[in-house]
């Protein structure tokens, strides 16, 4: 019988996606109830989680539903949130509606429109060149994703010193010449994330430890629509809760398992850069497996492996070993997640994504999750670990 049950796993996904949760984004009340409810869990599986905090300097959150009016042009109406517009990371601050008419070429009391938005300090310059001239604020072009949504950002070089607003393209091109009012009150506000630790001993103490991790937040919920984070990484976290009950349950590996739940991953990879830093202090040289996104099975599984020393070709072979045991094709492929912090700490490391059917999206509910990647997921990290077990 196959120890990984699925049902279970998914009903831990389901309890992390409710509207209480808040999209669990670092700073919030949902947040907190998501640590509280991952403790419990793991506490309840018969470990000892430690909550070790740390603080973020800013979450960005919309304090109230944003507004974008437009007038005397082809629409005269208001525009959706997050479906035609949305809040930049990077702007300016906007205590009270804004107005002006839309211009490429804005001057004094007019919004700009950047139909190509140029990059990195480009942008900062070319902003600060339109307040000179009197720019009230600037409109930039926003494609919207698969899912007709226009992905939700909450990271980003500083804010710029004007309001920003992101347009979906077209109603960009519909807002030149026409009148436009707008308010995307983005307030940016210290938090403190919160990573959930817990070790497994092993049969033999002076092994080093395989740690398994997973990012539990979320990007956070709007004020009128849901966030629930499913794929993203709802999935993977519950997952991970799912193998620490299967291996409390089960004869002890020879090297220790620690599971760590890390925080503010969608804000930076900070947890995870802040307990690859508390490893190192402490001298420990962990193998890591990171689970990012588990919601959808694709046919095969892509494998970050972090460069650098240690070697992780007993990482390779581990998750070849496994994947070829269970048929499930692994690819070297992108895995921008929390493995990269532990890798470029000098950890071995491996990056896990199977993938999720909607990213940063009010779609990325638990109705879309595929069962089997879950279950995939599971089998591929107990599998991967009990190689790595017996590599010792």
């Amino acid at each position: 019988m196959d120890p990984f049950d699925t049902d279970r796993a998914l009903a831990t996904l389901r309890a992390l996606c409710v509207p209480e949760m808040q999209g669990r984004a670092p700073g919030s009340n949902g947040h907190d109830l998501a640590t509280e409810f991952l403790s419990s869990t793991l506490s309840h599986y018969g470990l000892t989680p430690e909550l070790d905090s740390f603080a973020i300097r800013e979450v960005m959150r919309l304090s109230k539903q944003p507004a974008f009016r437009m007038e005397n042009g082809p629409l005269d109406r208001e525009l959706v949130h997050r479906v035609e517009f949305a809040e930049h990371p990077r702007s300016g601050p906007m205590a009270a509606p804004v107005k002006g008419t839309v211009r490429e070429d804005a001057t004094a009391g007019e919004w700009a429109a950047l139909l190509t938005v140029p990059q990195g300090n480009a942008f900062a310059e070319l902003v600060d060149a339109l307040a000179a001239r009197g720019v009230v604020g600037i409109l930039t072009a926003q494609n919207a994703d698969a899912s007709e949504f226009l992905t939700k950002r909450v990271q980003g070089p500083s804010p710029v010193q004007l309001p920003v607003v992101a347009v979906r393209t077209d109603r960009l091109s519909d807002a030149i010449g026409t009148e436009v009012t707008a308010h995307v009150p983005l307030v940016r506000e210290p938090a403190t994330g919160t990573n959930i630790v817990a070790t497994l001993p092993g049969s033999d103490p002076q092994a080093h430890p395989i740690l398994l991790t997973a990012h539990y937040d979320g990007v956070g919920s709007d004020p009128e629509w849901h966030f629930p984070c499913a794929g993203d990484n709802a999935s993977g976290t519950a997952v991970l809760c799912e193998v620490a009950r299967v291996l409390t349950l089960s004869p002890p590996l020879s090297r220790p398992v620690v599971f760590a739940l890390v925080d503010a991953e969608e804000l930076g990879t900070l947890g995870s850069g802040h307990h690859a830093q508390r490893l190192r202090e402490d001298g420990s040289a962990p193998d890591v497996l990171n689970l990012d996104m588990a919601g959808k099975f694709n046919g095969k599984v892509a494998v970050e492996l972090g460069p650098g020393e240690p070697s992780p070709k007993h990482l390779i072979a581990a998750l070849d070993e496994a994947g070829r045991r269970l048929r499930i094709p692994l690819y070297a492929g992108q895995v921008a997640s929390d493995n990269r912090r532990y890798a470029a700490a000098g950890f071995a490391a491996a990056g896990i994504g199977f993938g999720a059917a909607h990213y940063h999206s009010p779609l990325d509910t638990p109705e879309r999750i595929d069962a089997e990647a879950l279950h995939k997921a599971g089998q591929l990290v107990l599998a991967t670990m009990r190689a790595l077990a017996l590599q010792h």
